[in-house]
């Protein structure tokens, strides 16, 4: 695969293509967000491990900067825990939908086969950002991640279309607990959603076995 860094749109992003990328070709679309404190090259190497012939791969940098020790700079989506805001939850949302934007005006890809993803606070971006939002997406992957701001969120998804979702877990997470996701899927569950829903044992991670799921979930949706 190919990758390149973008600037124009709303947040910086690393696109990924395909090897031998033919504009002319409908490609669906894969939106990956990082968790807090990373950065968009931080998914961008689960592309070739998913698929690596029929998406385009979108993953943009989260727009809160943070010093994350030894001069490294990290990212957030919004503030973390007790301070999180559902203005922060909104401007976050404003922005990656622009990206998002951004990146469907440049590449075209099949309206059919666009999916959005992430990982810790870009599963509960996916959420907010993803499942409110079935005009768009075609499905939702979240991992290792829970709910934030029920309220706002539940409010916006209750009369929404359902889009199918592909939910993991460590249960050794000890970052978000495997309770915590559980309580996410099961409050899912209860407003309709279909969910594929794995926990491995591992920790705050991605593991191949996720991966080889997931690839079977896309195939399948």
């Amino acid at each position: 695969m190919n990758f390149e860094q973008l600037s124009e749109g709303a947040l910086p992003m690393v696109v990924g293509t395909p090897d031998n990328f033919d504009p002319s070709h409908q490609y669906g679309m894969i939106v990956l967000m990082h968790g807090f404190g990373s950065h968009m090259g931080d998914l961008a190497g689960l592309a070739p491990l998913i698929n690596e012939t029929d998406y385009i791969y979108v993953c943009p940098n989260a727009p809160i900067g943070m010093n994350i020790g030894f001069g490294q700079q990290g990212y957030a989506w919004f503030p973390a825990g007790g301070q999180t805001q559902p203005d922060d939850i909104d401007n976050a949302v404003s922005q990656l939908q622009q990206a998002v934007d951004f990146a469907m005006s440049k590449y075209q890809p099949d309206d059919s086969e666009i999916y959005v993803g992430g990982f810790s606070q870009g599963g509960m971006m996916t959420m907010h950002a993803g499942l409110t939002r079935p005009d768009i997406y075609t499905g939702a992957i979240i991992l290792s991640s829970r709910l934030t701001q029920v309220d706002l969120f539940t409010d916006r998804i209750e009369s929404a279309r359902k889009i199918p979702i592909f939910m993991s877990h460590g249960t050794e997470d000890l970052v978000i607990s495997i309770q915590d996701g559980r309580e996410t899927k099961n409050l899912l569950d209860e407003y309709g959603y279909e969910i594929e829903y794995r926990e491995y044992p591992m920790a705050h991670e991605i593991r191949e076995e996720t991966i080889v799921d997931l690839k079977n979930w896309l195939q399948k949706t």
